[in-house]
């Protein structure tokens, strides 16, 4: 009998897996290896350039470098995992962490990382995303909560459904350990998330699947106990399922939470509108390891086979409501990265803090706003600058590209 219910299973499991990859980055907890990449070259802080002018870096110009963080254990050797764009000399804390044994799929490999300026003025932390489910039916939730219990069945969290509105005002700061002064829901990138969750509706349709996204974000400005100000960014899918009520005769809903975004930035006093910029081009630059990706689907896939033919032993009543909970959660996975780097470049985009720049090769990058220059090297290393007399190539005596504002 798993014909169509087993095939539709297993098309969801392939095309949905990588929702851990959009819940896990951008937004996952742990130590373990995270740095900068590159930096050598730039100069030293200062620069020579035409009449012997010496430029300041942090006055004249501004340096871009990758950080990378690293998942030191996940695979058979360290892998890098993502890496983003921050001033030169920021480091970082924290990296990729593998919880094995979390009944939790999503929360399995955690991403909490903590970037810092030198001086510790500036600070962006990205927390580990999560997934939270909920059952309108009374009976239908006592149920869940007493599997909960039970260690064979893999179970999220179980809580009551929220937009990111309400996480950045609830769980969020607390997680924060800051006061949350305003929050406010961006629809413009809420609009972009409808446009992609469209698509993965469209897709529950054609299998059958009486499900529904329903994605939010929201932008909430911050004081942290010291009375620095900050920013910080949520987004969440709710996914909605539909399904017999037999005691009432009528339907009752589920609801899977998923974050895809948990970050925050710690800025200097009058500072804000620089912090919303900086937050703006890390967000935006985020880039993923293909390698790394794929290795996480495959365990996401791996460990969903596994579920699926331990729920073909349960009872038949537990087999329904299992099965239909293990598939929901599946298809949580699905949507998420292949339109990540979407949703990151439409972070930058919500906060107004970048600008689009373009090489003579065709490629493009989105850098903090309020720059006249640009320049660019392969190893992904950025110069910005104001200073119309400024150019590295002159100043360090190196090889940058100059990029064009679109």
């Amino acid at each position: 009998m798993r014909s169509r219910a087993g095939s539709r299973g297993s098309e969801v499991v392939r095309r949905l897996a990588p929702l851990l990859m959009a819940v896990v980055i951008l937004a996952c907890g742990g130590i373990g290896g995270a740095g900068s990449g590159g930096g050598e070259g730039a100069g030293t802080g200062t620069g020579a350039g035409a009449g012997g002018r010496r430029f300041v870096e942090g006055q004249d110009y501004v340096v871009l470098e990758r950080l990378r963080v690293i998942d030191p254990s996940g695979f058979a050797q360290p892998m890098e995992a993502y890496s983003v764009l921050v001033p030169r000399g920021w480091k970082a804390e924290g990296g990729i962490r593998w919880q094995v044994g979390n009944p939790c799929m999503l929360e399995a490999v955690q991403n909490r990382v903590t970037m810092r300026s030198p001086d510790g003025a500036w600070a962006l932390d990205v927390y580990p995303n999560q997934q939270w489910e909920w059952w309108d039916d009374q009976m239908m939730l006592q149920t869940m909560m007493q599997q909960a219990q039970n260690p064979v069945f893999r179970r999220c969290r179980i809580a009551q459904p929220m937009d990111a509105a309400q996480l950045l005002r609830g769980p969020m700061a607390q997680e924060i350990g800051a006061e949350i002064l305003d929050v406010q829901p961006n629809e413009e990138l809420a609009a972009v998330m409808r446009q992609q969750a469209t698509s993965a509706n469209q897709m529950y349709q054609q299998a059958g699947v009486a499900l529904e996204q329903r994605p939010s974000a929201a932008i909430a400005t911050l004081r942290y106990p010291d009375g620095s100000p900050g920013l910080a960014v949520a987004s969440v899918t709710m996914t909605v399922a539909w399904m017999p009520n037999y005691m009432t005769g009528g339907q009752s809903a589920s609801y899977t939470c998923v974050t895809q975004t948990k970050v925050a930035m710690k800025a200097p006093p009058g500072k804000e509108e620089e912090a919303r910029r900086l937050l703006s081009t890390i967000l935006s630059s985020s880039r993923v390891n293909p390698e790394w990706q794929a290795g996480i689907q495959r365990m996401v896939s791996n460990v969903a086979t596994m579920e699926q033919r331990e729920v073909a032993k349960r009872a038949a009543i537990q087999r329904e409501a299992a099965q239909y909970s293990a598939e929901l959660q599946q298809r949580t996975w699905e949507s998420g990265q292949e339109s990540r780097d979407r949703i990151a470049e439409s972070w930058g985009q919500a906060l107004r803090g970048v600008e689009t720049w373009s090489d003579p090769a065709g490629g493009s990058i989105e850098l903090s706003a309020g720059y006249n220059e640009a320049w660019s090297r392969p190893d992904g290393t950025y110069i910005l600058s104001n200073d119309p007399l400024f150019d590295p190539n002159v100043a360090f005596q190196e090889s940058w590209n100059r990029l064009e504002k679109r």
